[in-house]
């Protein structure tokens, strides 16, 4: 009986293994921007962390200009002013913006990524809200 366990429990381990136990996951949000060289304000679709596979030569950190000077940082408040902006496949110098969408998902589809619409759907749903909006989970397909 206990060799029957032990086996069950290693091929457990290598399902977890080959469904991709190791991918991370990333969140893809809307956040307004005040673009200084404009001067005006437009949202942005930033990634919460820096991305694995092709996804990442689209991606650049960047500091973001304060969007009103009586909004500070405080211990209780924090406000991260560098996020990773996702840039216009097209165009490597433009950040995306929420009309780029249908170009993202592509890309995204086409370069091997899942777009998780079963979290995204949870964290929509959910009572609990992020600051920027969420567009959706995604992550790399091994």
């Amino acid at each position: 009986m206990n060799v029957n366990v032990n086996i069950i429990l290693i091929l457990i381990n290598i399902i977890y293994i080959i469904m991709g136990a190791n991918t991370k996951t990333y969140a893809i949000t809307s956040q307004p921007y005040y673009d200084t060289y404009n001067t005006c304000y437009k949202n942005i679709l930033i990634i919460n962390i820096f991305p694995n596979g092709p996804l990442a030569s689209l991606v650049k950190k960047i500091h973001t200009p304060k969007l009103s000077p009586f909004k500070q940082s405080s211990p209780c408040c924090p406000i991260d002013n560098c996020v990773y902006a996702i840039y216009k496949i097209d165009n490597l110098t433009e950040l995306m913006n929420p009309d780029d969408i249908p170009n993202l998902f592509s890309y995204l589809i086409e370069n091997g990524y899942k777009i998780d619409t079963s979290i995204t759907k949870m964290m929509n749903m959910s009572d609990i809200k992020t600051t920027n909006k969420l567009l959706c989970y995604i992550s790399l397909i091994n």
